[in-house]
C-alpha cells in the first residue's frame, strides 16, 4: 500500500472508508483496512469479546489541537504512572518530553494512516464504564482484562499488533493501540520525513522553532521506537 505524503501526514481523507463496528460506532480506517479489521472483530464478537473502536483515523488538525492545548495546558498532560502534571510550570524540553509521553506530534501521529485504532471492550462501555485509556483498564482487574487476554492469543492471526505493547523509552505502553503489521511498515518505510518536517514548522503548532528542533528526536525515539513483531509471529 502506497500514502501520499499529505495522505501519511493527514491532510486528506481519500484513502479512508467509513467502517461500523459492533457497537454501531462509525469511524474512517483505511479502505485496505475493511477486511481484515472487520474479520478481527467478528471473530472477537463470536468469542464473546465484543471490540468498541474508541479511536480511528485522526486528522492533522485534530492531532495539532490535541497537542496545541495540552501544550498551553488546556487538557490534562500525566506521568507514565498516571500522576497529574503542571504543565505551566514546565520548561519547553520538559512539556514536549511529557506529552510525547501519550500524544503524538501532528504529522507523526499513526493515526493519520487509518490503520491503527485504539479499542476497548463493549460491554464495559455498554454498561456504563467512562472510557479513560488507561494501564489499569487493561489489568487483572480491569474491565479489558479479557479483551487483553484475547488479543495475545488472537490479535496476530488477523495481522495485527500492538506497536506500544511495551514501553522503550519512547510512547507509554497502550495496550489498547493496535495496528496493522505489514501495512503500517510499509508506510513508515517509505514515509516522507523531510515534507512532514517542513509541513508541520509552517504549522500554527506552539513554539514552532524549538519544536522543529526536536523534530529528527522524536521522529527517532518516539515515531520509530515501536515494539517489532514478526510478520510470521
Amino acid at each position: 500500500m502506497h500514502l501520499t505524503w499529505q495522505q501519511s501526514i493527514g491532510l486528506v481523507e481519500t484513502h479512508l472508508s467509513p467502517f461500523i463496528d459492533t457497537s454501531g460506532n462509525r469511524v474512517l480506517v483505511c479502505t485496505e483496512m475493511l477486511d481484515p479489521l472487520s474479520q478481527l472483530l467478528t471473530k472477537a464478537e463470536q468469542d464473546n469479546v465484543a471490540i468498541s473502536i474508541v479511536s480511528g483515523f485522526r486528522s492533522f488538525e485534530r492531532q495539532l489541537l490535541i497537542w496545541n492545548d495540552k501544550w498551553l495546558g488546556y487538557k490534562p498532560v500525566y506521568s507514565r504512572q498516571g500522576r497529574s502534571l503542571n504543565i505551566v510550570k514546565m520548561s519547553n524540553i520538559e512539556k514536549y518530553k511529557a506529552i510525547s509521553l501519550w500524544s503524538a506530534l501532528p504529522g507523526l501521529s499513526r493515526h493519520h494512516w487509518g490503520c491503527d485504532f485504539d479499542i476497548f471492550a463493549a460491554e464495559a462501555i455498554s454498561n456504563g464504564h467512562r472510557v479513560e485509556l488507561i494501564s489499569e483498564e487493561f489489568g487483572v482487574n480491569g474491565p479489558c482484562y479479557k479483551l487483553q487476554s484475547w488479543l495475545d492469543e488472537n490479535l496476530s492471526n488477523f495481522g495485527f499488533f500492538r506497536p506500544y505493547k511495551i514501553y522503550q523509552q519512547g510512547v507509554s505502553s497502550e495496550p489498547w493501540h493496535i495496528s496493522h503489521i505489514q501495512k503500517t511498515h510499509n508506510i513508515m518505510q517509505e514515509f516522507d520525513k523531510s515534507a512532514c518536517r517542513k509541513y508541520l514548522k509552517n504549522s500554527s503548532i506552539k513554539s514552532a522553532e524549538f519544536i522543529n528542533e526536536q523534530f529528527e528526536h522524536y521522529y527517532k525515539q518516539f515515531f520509530c521506537n515501536i515494539y517489532q513483531l514478526n510478520i510470521e509471529e
